[in-house]
């Protein structure tokens, strides 16, 4: 099983659909991530009509956010990946942000594949078998990833979300989050070193401007709301970096475009190759599992 779909290979089908009692979700072949989702028709996610701006949804492997320069160095070898993010010199989200492949699908749960590499400064095969399921209390997000090499290589995870709290404006939303350090970035969006404490509650969008780095020690739970009512976001013991992230531009296409909420569970801080904090080591025989959960947050 590869689970690979190239450029060339474009998908018959661009998003499978799936339902249970009050939510509907699109999952995009695209990115191999969420949508849209929505609760009793009011969204959970921001969303979009054809390729996800912003990258918005897709799913970032083997690495998130971003690498300095595209360059690491792993069981000393140095490695160059290509630069994704020029104005910066980064490579940035990883490689997984192409065709994946439709495998399974039912009414409520549906499974991808993508397979990773080698690629350009990527000498290594992994997979990525990603299922997402709705049932009563939500959608369930589980990304496996798999390699056959005998050595250990690198993995960080992360999915790029724009949350909604049920359709209300931004700037009415407060965001609650149980992180406890903001590792600063610099002009690069790379970590400086300095890390402060952090306090997330009841914080208004309207009063900040975002791309920053937060970390806790898990499980973390996002509630992003407008009085009382929207959505949360549970990531499990290994998911414990976040990017916040508030670009004023969003593109919306039943309401006027401007500011929206990025909230990216990562495994691994920015610049994790370089760094090595939090990699995953990858091999065969021991695939790791990556879970988020998704659901309504009502008075």
């Amino acid at each position: 099983m590869t689970g690979y779909t190239s450029n060339e290979e474009r998908a018959d089908i661009e998003c499978v659909s799936i339902s249970h009692g009050d939510y509907l979700a699109e999952i995009a072949l695209w990115g191999g991530g969420v949508k849209s989702l929505t609760f009793q028709g009011r969204p959970l996610l921001e969303t979009y009509k054809d390729k996800p701006p912003m990258m918005a949804g897709v799913v970032m492997a083997p690495w998130p956010n971003r690498t300095e320069d595209g360059q690491f160095t792993w069981q000393g070898e140095h490695y160059q990946l290509g630069i994704t993010e020029p104005e910066r010199n980064n490579a940035i989200h990883g490689l997984a942000v192409n065709w994946w492949k439709l495998v399974e699908q039912h009414k409520d749960e549906v499974t991808l594949t993508f397979s990773i590499g080698p690629h350009n400064g990527w000498p290594w095969t992994v997979e990525l078998v990603a299922t997402y399921a709705v049932d009563d209390s939500g959608l369930h997000s589980h990304v496996k990833a798999v390699t056959e090499h005998a050595e250990e290589i690198p993995f960080a995870y992360g999915l790029h979300l724009y949350l909604s709290a049920q359709g209300a404006p931004t700037h009415e939303c407060v965001l609650n989050l149980n992180v406890d350090e903001h590792h600063l970035l610099d002009e690069r969006n790379l970590p400086t070193g300095e890390v402060r404490p952090a306090k997330l509650v009841d914080t208004p969008l309207d009063r900040v401007n975002w791309d920053d780095c937060f970390h806790g020690h898990g499980p973390l739970v996002a509630d992003y709301t407008a009085d009382g009512r929207g959505v949360r976001l549970a990531m499990d013991s290994g998911v414990e970096w976040v990017q916040l992230y508030t670009p004023e531009n969003f593109p919306r296409e039943v309401a006027p475009s401007g500011k929206a909420l990025a909230v990216e569970p990562m495994s691994a801080p920015p610049n994790a190759l370089r760094s090595g904090i939090d990699l995953v080591r990858l091999k065969q025989g021991k695939p790791q599992v990556f879970n988020l959960h998704l659901s309504a947050v009502e008075k």
